[in-house]
C-alpha cells in the first residue's frame, strides 16, 4: 500500500514539476505589464512612449463590452479584407496583383478533400465569432467549424501573382506527388507553413500598433500590454527564420532545412499547416523548445493527403536541428500508431488550420464534432492546460505496455474513410 502510494506520488510530483517549469519559462515579469516612459512607444511612431502617446487621449469610442480579444479578431476580419503585401524577399519584381494564394494548393490537396458541390470544412475566420462568456476577462471565444469554398480555404493576400507562381511551382497542380528524397520540395512545403504563418503574426502586429495608436489609453490595461509584448516576442523570434528562407530564395538553393517524413499508407481526409513548438514527444517527456536566450523554436508543419497515401512533413532550421533531433528520431522509430495517435491530440489544440472533408466531419459523432470545436477555441492558459494534460495522458500511455495507439477516441482525425 505505501509503494503505491509514494509510486503515485511521485508521478504527481513530476507532472507538478514539468507544469511549474513550463510555466516559469512562459511567464512575464511583472514589470514587463505596463509601458515604461523610456521606451518605443507601442503605436510604431518611433518616438519614446513618454514623447508619443502617453498622455493622449482616445480617439473614437472608447467603451465596449466585448473583451480585448473579440476586439483584435474583430480587427483581424477586416485587416484580411483590406491589406495586401507580397512576403517574396525581391519586392522589386513583383508583377500582378497581390493575390489570394492558397496555404494548401487548391488544385492538389484542397481537391482531393472537396465535397461534388466544392466545399471543406474548417473554422472560418471572416465570420463573427461566438461569445460564450461576456465577461471580458473570463470570456470564451468560438469560431466554429462550417462549410469553406474549396476556392476560399487558407487563403491569404501575401504574394503577388509572380511570386506566388514561382516560388510554389515545384508542389502546385501538374508537378508530380511528394517525393520524401526531393530537397525542394521539402524546403517548399516548409517555407510555404511558415511563411503563411508569419503573414498573420505581421498583420497581428500591424493591428496591435494601431489598437495602440488609436486607443493610447489601452497602454494602461496589463491584458493588452501582455499581448503586445508576446507579439514582440513572437515576431523576434520569427525573423531570423525568415531571414535565412529569404536568402536561399534570393540564391536559388534549399539548404539549411531538416524534414522529417510520415508515411502514411491511405489517403487521410484533412489537410493543416501549422508553424508551432510542440510541448511533449510521444512520450510525453518535454521538448525543450524554449534556448537560454528565451526564445522559443517552432516546427513547420504540413499534413497533406494524397490519392494513395499521405504524409506528415515536420521542418525546422538546421540551426535548430538540436532542440528536435531526438523527436525526429523517435518519431522514426515508432510504429505509425503511435505517430499518428500523438499527432490525432496534438494537432486540432495547436493549430487554426485544419481542413476537413465533409465525410470526415460527418464520421464524428456530435461529440467528437464539439471536442474539435472546444480544442480549437483554447487560447492561454486553458490551451497550457490542456496540452499538459495531454502530456500527462502520453506519459501514461507510454508505461501501459498494452496500450492500444489505433484506439484514438472520439476524434480521430486519422480514421480511413
Amino acid at each position: 500500500m505505501k509503494k503505491g502510494l509514494f509510486k503515485i506520488i511521485s508521478l504527481f510530483n513530476r507532472d507538478a514539476k514539468i507544469i511549474y517549469n513550463s510555466m516559469k519559462q512562459l511567464e512575464l515579469p511583472k514589470d514587463q505589464l505596463f509601458i515604461h516612459d523610456d521606451e518605443l512607444c507601442p503605436c510604431g511612431s518611433g518616438k519614446m512612449f513618454s514623447n508619443c502617446c502617453k498622455n493622449k487621449p482616445d480617439s473614437g469610442p472608447t467603451n465596449s463590452p466585448k473583451p480585448t480579444k473579440v476586439l483584435l479578431m474583430e480587427r483581424m476580419r477586416k485587416s484580411l479584407r483590406k491589406r495586401r503585401l507580397c512576403l517574396h524577399p525581391d519586392q522589386t519584381r513583383c508583377q500582378g496583383d497581390i493575390k489570394e494564394a492558397h496555404a494548401l494548393q487548391n488544385h492538389k490537396i484542397i481537391s482531393l478533400l472537396a465535397s461534388s458541390d466544392n466545399h471543406v470544412m474548417m473554422q472560418d475566420h471572416t465570420k463573427q465569432p461566438i461569445i460564450v462568456n461576456d465577461d471580458p476577462l473570463n470570456s470564451v471565444v468560438i469560431v466554429p467549424f462550417s462549410k469553406v469554398s474549396g476556392n476560399k480555404a487558407t487563403t491569404q493576400s501575401c504574394f503577388c501573382d509572380l511570386h506566388d507562381t514561382e516560388l510554389f511551382k515545384p508542389i502546385e497542380a501538374g508537378a508530380p506527388d511528394f517525393d520524401p528524397d526531393n530537397e525542394e520540395m521539402r524546403f517548399v512545403y516548409a517555407y510555404k507553413a511558415f511563411v503563411f504563418e508569419y503573414a498573420k503574426q505581421l498583420q497581428l502586429m500591424s493591428i496591435l500598433k494601431e489598437t495602440f495608436a488609436e486607443r493610447p489609453q489601452v497602454s494602461l490595461i496589463p491584458e493588452m500590454v501582455k499581448e503586445y509584448r508576446i507579439q514582440c516576442i513572437r515576431m523576434e523570434e520569427f525573423e531570423p527564420v525568415k531571414n535565412h528562407f529569404d536568402s536561399e530564395i534570393m540564391s536559388g538553393t534549399n539548404n539549411g532545412i531538416e524534414t522529417c517524413v510520415v508515411k502514411i499508407p491511405y489517403q487521410i481526409g484533412f489537410a493543416n499547416y501549422a508553424y508551432i513548438a510542440p510541448d511533449f514527444d510521444l512520450n510525453g517527456e518535454r521538448i525543450e523548445t524554449i534556448d537560454d536566450c528565451g526564445k522559443m523554436h517552432r516546427l513547420a508543419v504540413t499534413v497533406l493527403p494524397e490519392s494513395n497515401q499521405s504524409y506528415i512533413l515536420l521542418s525546422c532550421l538546421s540551426s535548430e536541428e538540436k532542440i528536435y533531433h531526438d523527436f525526429f528520431e523517435q518519431i522514426k522509430v515508432s510504429v505509425t500508431s503511435k505517430v499518428l495517435y500523438y499527432f490525432n491530440l496534438l494537432l486540432p489544440l495547436f493549430s487554426e488550420n485544419l481542413v476537413i472533408s465533409e465525410k470526415l466531419w460527418d464520421n464524428h459523432s456530435e461529440k467528437g464534432q464539439f471536442g474539435l470545436v472546444h480544442m480549437a477555441a483554447l487560447i492561454g492558459t486553458d490551451q497550457f492546460n490542456l496540452s499538459h494534460t495531454i502530456g500527462m495522458a502520453l506519459r501514461n500511455a507510454a508505461k501501459n505496455k498494452k496500450m492500444d495507439y489505433s484506439k484514438r477516441g472520439e476524434i480521430d482525425l486519422f480514421q480511413t474513410i
